[in-house]
């Protein structure tokens, strides 16, 4: 996990130390999030934000908690909350619609019956923006969230490797 940690920040430095960095603006909203797991459904509420550099990628964070309990067969899944650091890239194809994707990296956790743990994760995403105005963005993505547990966790990596749909509401200049 370290190494791919290592590996996102390099990028993110190299992008930045080959281009001439400019400054464009930034964006933060709130997102929801929904998986379908084989345990039923885990909705996920947060919120997230990026600098945007050169008018296409973006370097920033999110944050996202679950909003309901899910049965699992480790137990009943309580909470669940992660958070890291987003790189990404989007390039606009008409006026008002960008395509792009991204890379959330971090960490998180959970808690299963009284039992709490951490997790590491990467969460690559693939999105559409609609910008309503100048500065009301719309987003539609669909991520799948890889997870990396210790080798004693309650839970097992299947429980948290999930594919998802998220929405979001940012707003900023992109």
């Amino acid at each position: 996990m370290k190494r791919l940690l290592i590996l996102v920040f390099v990028l993110a430095v190299s992008v930045l130390g080959t281009e001439r960095v400019s400054a464009q603006g930034g964006f933060g909203g709130v997102h929801a999030a929904s998986e379908l797991t084989s345990n039923g459904n885990l909705l996920l509420i947060g919120g997230g934000g990026a600098w945007v550099i050169n008018s296409n990628f973006y370097l920033g964070g999110a944050g996202y908690g679950g909003s309901n309990s899910l049965t699992t067969n480790s137990g009943e899944l309580n909470s669940l909350g992660y958070g890291g650091l987003m790189f990404g890239y989007f390039n606009e194809v008409k006026e008002s619609i960008r395509i792009g994707g991204d890379i959330l990296a971090g960490s998180g956790g959970y808690a299963i019956d009284d039992v709490e743990e951490e997790f590491f994760f990467i969460e690559p995403n693939i999105k559409v923006w609609y910008s309503v105005n100048s500065y009301m963005h719309l987003s539609a993505g669909v991520y799948y969230r890889i997870a990396y547990l210790n080798a004693d966790a309650v839970l097992n990596e299947q429980d948290l490797n999930n594919l998802g749909i998220k929405l979001s509401l940012n707003f900023g200049k992109l």
